[in-house]
């Protein structure tokens, strides 16, 4: 391509050569044909050396054939989320962070390869854990006080300073409640922050899946028959065990379903469903309530998100329970996503491996990006 009233030594290699991003070109496999000043900088290589290696190698960032194969079988620019087209690189004992941007180049209308652009994003993220460390110290701060309140709450419903007129026993229920709700979001950012920090660990070992949703809904069931919803499971017989960390899976479940109880109207229905497909588990949490429009099915499982509806009931959080629960899925080496229609309903569906004989394993939080 010739570029315009430019002068004679500026070209388009110049121009890459002083972008900030680390550029690549690579062909159909994912073999390097070439690079920009600021990547072989970066990576320590030159050109010559760089070009015919699979990008791979010379990044170490193996997360990045995957992202290209699904750029090349969709034949379209990469799309996913801020959280996994980001990596992490470490170079000379020190962290970066980087956004990865892939976008397909076409010869003769013919898929040749991919342009990878590396973003360096470590300063945002340097931001975030300073966010988190704070988010995490004040929940830590919160806990002393909000206890010594619900003990004090629960000394007064039993009468053990006295007698209470019917309207300060219905004063002492809803800021009992509201402690239950400080405590749930409490809970919440605490989790939040063991992920993000990287210290969650998940240990998979083999479950019986009629356990894990027989106590992820139990304790559902009066909930739903106060809210006149039917609330129901679906799992067909004999089904193998999972490979899942018990608690945490139930935690998204019950998640799931407490979601599902707020937005479905008496008289709906609630499924909890689980299947097979060769080596995974798919669970689903089916409701008949007011469905999430287009526009926010995008941004759903962003951290500090709500979204409203019009069949939204009771008190919420601050939007951190599907966050949470998409990184325990993504820790179980599963993925989340969902389906939705306005005025018929949504589907929130993730997946679990097949448990496939052997040890336990232990994952830490860091390993799901394949870092």
């Amino acid at each position: 391509m010739k570029l315009n009233n430019l002068p004679e030594p500026i070209n388009l290699n110049t121009i890459a050569d002083n972008l900030a991003d680390a550029v690549f070109l690579v062909d159909r496999d994912i073999n390097v044909a070439w690079l920009n000043k600021v990547a072989e900088e970066f990576f320590h290589t030159e050109s010559e050396k760089a070009v015919g290696q699979k990008i791979t190698d010379l990044t170490a960032i193996t997360k990045l054939e995957e992202l290209l194969r699904d750029v090349y079988e969709q034949q379209e620019a990469l799309k996913c989320s801020y959280e996994e087209a980001s990596v992490k690189v470490k170079r000379l004992d020190q962290r970066y962070f980087f956004k990865i941007a892939i976008n397909p180049i076409f010869h003769q209308d013919e898929l040749w390869g991919a342009l990878v652009q590396l973003t360096d994003v470590t300063r945002f993220h340097e931001m975030e854990k300073i966010k988190t460390d704070f988010v995490s110290i004040v929940s830590h701060e919160f806990r002393t006080p909000l206890t010594t309140i619900i003990v004090g709450v629960e000394m007064l419903k039993e009468g053990m300073l006295g007698d209470l007129t019917p309207r300060g026993k219905e004063v002492l229920e809803a800021i009992g409640s509201d402690c239950e709700r400080l405590n749930r979001l409490i809970d919440n950012l605490m989790e939040l922050s063991r992920i993000e920090s990287g210290t969650i660990y998940v240990e998979a070992e083999p479950t019986d899946v009629d356990d894990l949703i027989n106590e992820a809904v139990r304790p559902m069931k009066i909930q739903a028959e106060k809210q006149d919803v039917e609330l129901i499971t679906d799992l067909p017989p004999k089904l193998p065990p999972v490979a899942a960390d018990f608690n945490k899976a139930v935690w998204v479940l019950t998640n799931l379903v407490g979601n599902a109880m707020r937005y479905t109207e008496p008289g709906g229905k609630i499924t909890v469903r689980v299947r097979q497909r060769g080596k995974r588990h798919f669970f689903s949490v089916e409701d008949t309530g007011s469905g999430i429009s287009k526009e926010n099915l995008d941004k759903i499982f962003r951290k500090y998100v709500q979204v409203s509806g019009s069949g939204k009931k009771g008190t919420g959080g601050v939007g951190l329970g599907l966050a949470i629960a998409k990184d325990i899925v993504m820790a179980h080496g599963g993925e989340i996503w969902v389906d939705s229609e306005v005025g018929k309903g949504t589907t929130f569906t993730f997946t679990f491996p097949v448990y496939q004989g052997g040890e336990s394993v232990t994952l830490p939080n860091s390993e799901r990006n394949g870092e």
